[in-house]
């Protein structure tokens, strides 16, 4: 077939076909058999399809995700990216993993199997995320060493503890060690100089938390692979590119992720396409944006086989309408067509989904009765205290010491200064931690137990009794997101599975996100905050400057508690 002395099974006739290797785009046919490509020419097929007038590339990869973020199961999520040309992705499944441990793991890779499209796993390094941290589970090396080679994972994920790597921690080396000569991720927002040196020789090969355009080139040239993020909450793509343009330098060492994005994000925009056509708009030659989505990712992962079109390539294909707004006609893995124009999101089938992984929200100890006294937050004598201050339309926050609207000693939330508490929520320890957040805008009381990343339940309000009325909401239908107002449950999205996902179908789970989102902003959060994107991140102690975990207020980078 590869010679043409017989026809191929199927054919695709007349595109115009985006050659990865050398940049350029060339007329021809490509011939695929049994899932896989077996030449790029002149060709003849027991079927054909008619590409003419359109223009035929790789199959997308999304090169850092959790799906536990799109709130959907892994099949639904898959039904979801495929009509935006997404044919594999590459997840770090840590958020389960710290709710359920190893059997969250194994869900992931057994639901990774029956996928319509691949879907691969960096199994997570930091659970939990940092030695401050109190999860659901702990995974050391000897844990992550059991799925180690399982077909499905491709080795470590996202090392966010870089303070315990550049410290030389004895448990977190064990784990890099028990990873050698496999792909490990990185996590490392603002480090720099000696300490980013020694992350890289630590044997960490990517980094998806690069804010500046300083920061995107001396990760670059310490060695690392840059991964342009592009999510519901971060939004780096422009500060990346950007970057790399005026420095002049290319763009091999880069791949398009998510991260962490919503479905009713990636309804409105795409997945991976969205990045595709805002590189373009940014003056990204076509080539190199579809190589960054496909071939760029594939050679960083060591993924034989994918992310080209030439010989002994999956025939993971992608056939577009017009290549500069990344306008997909038609999707196919292994050479099977999964979508075209004009079709409903197919229906996913999954797989059954156990108890552990349900009935995960345990916010008090057995028989100890709700009271609103353990909301108090007093207030130090001069009035000052540290404020975590949000960042639009970033993750980072700043350090404020401000002084803070207070009656009788105590912290009361007024003008823009809202009440945050965490709740432990996986051992029914009765722990809170409290703090001061501005910058929301929130008039009103809004819930989560999806917080990363040990996913305890955080909740920010203006009033107490709404913030505990909150809680027993999100305690009533097992996790999930809630906004409450004047003693009034307004909306609740119930994400029962590890309280991160739910199995209601996406159609449903998309509806009641627009409507809480839309509720949302009439309570006064601005556009540039997705409500509980931004809250999710409150509580990750990784990621500068202040957060807050069920312990307190931690500022990252003296890595202490304030």
């Amino acid at each position: 077939m590869a010679q043409a002395k017989r026809p191929a099974q199927t054919v695709f006739r007349g595109a115009e076909v985006l050659n990865v290797f050398t940049g350029e785009w060339l007329k021809g046919d490509v011939a695929v058999s049994d899932g896989v490509i077996v030449g790029v020419g002149r060709y003849e097929g027991e079927e054909e399809i008619d590409c003419r007038g359109k223009a035929l590339v790789p199959g997308f990869i999304d090169a850092h995700l959790h799906v536990e973020s799109s709130m959907l199961t892994p099949e639904a999520l898959a039904a979801e990216v495929l009509p935006s040309g997404t044919t594999a992705l590459i997840a770090d499944p840590h958020e389960i993993a710290n709710v359920c441990g190893l059997p969250g793991l194994r869900y992931m890779l057994d639901a990774a199997r029956a996928l319509p499209l691949s879907l691969f796993v960096m199994l997570p390094s930091c659970v939990p995320a940092t030695k401050w941290e109190q999860g659901g589970a702990v995974l050391d090396a000897a844990s992550l060493s059991t799925l180690r080679d399982d077909p499905q994972v491709l080795g470590l994920g996202e090392v966010m503890d870089y303070p315990a790597v550049c410290a030389g921690d004895p448990g977190l080396l064990a784990k890099l060690e028990a990873f050698s000569g496999r792909m490990i991720d990185g996590h490392a927002p603002m480090l720099s100089g000696g300490g980013l040196q020694a992350y890289r020789l630590a044997g960490i090969e990517t980094d998806h938390e690069c804010s500046d355009g300083l920061e995107t080139l001396e990760k670059l040239r310490a060695g690392f692979a840059v991964l342009v993020r592009e999510g519901s909450a971060a939004h780096n793509l422009e500060t990346i590119l950007t970057a790399v343009q005026a420095a002049g330098i290319g763009t091999g060492r880069l791949a398009f992720c998510t991260d962490d994005k919503h479905i009713e994000d990636i309804r409105r925009e795409g997945h991976i396409r969205h990045n595709i056509r805002r590189a373009i708009a940014l003056g990204i030659p076509a080539a190199d944006a579809y190589r960054m989505a496909s071939w760029n990712a594939a050679r960083i992962y060591g993924l034989r086989g994918y992310g080209a079109i030439g010989p002994a390539y999956r025939a993971d294909l992608v056939l577009l309408n017009d290549k500069q707004e990344a306008a997909v006609h038609a999707v196919y893995t292994s050479g099977i067509r999964r979508w075209t124009e004009g079709e409903p999101i197919p229906s996913p089938a999954g797989i059954p989904i156990s108890a552990e992984l349900r009935g995960t929200v345990h916010v008090r100890p057995s028989g100890q009765p709700r009271n609103i006294r353990s909301l108090a937050l007093p207030v130090p004598p001069d009035g000052v205290m540290p404020v975590i201050e949000l960042i639009p339309r970033q993750i980072n926050t700043r350090r404020r010491d401000l002084p803070v609207p207070q009656r009788d000693g105590f912290f009361a939330a007024g003008g823009d200064f809202l009440k945050a508490a965490v709740l432990e929520r996986h051992h029914a320890t009765g722990r809170i931690g409290l703090g001061v957040v501005k910058g929301l805008g929130l008039r009103g009381t809004a819930a989560s137990t999806v917080a990363h990343d040990s996913h305890n339940l955080i909740v920010l309000g203006d009033r107490d009794e709404d913030m505990l009325l909150a809680v027993q909401e999100l305690e009533r239908c097992g996790g999930g997101y809630t906004l409450v107002r004047d003693g009034r449950v307004l909306a609740t999205l119930p994400l029962p599975v590890a309280g991160l996902m739910t199995d209601r179908p996406a159609d449903e789970v998309n509806s009641l996100l627009r409507r809480m989102s839309a509720l949302s902003r009439e309570l006064g959060v601005p556009e540039w905050h997705d409500p509980f994107q931004t809250m999710s991140f409150l509580s990750l102690p990784v990621i500068p400057e202040l957060r807050l975990t069920d312990r307190g207020v931690f500022d990252v980078g003296e890595q202490r508690y304030l």
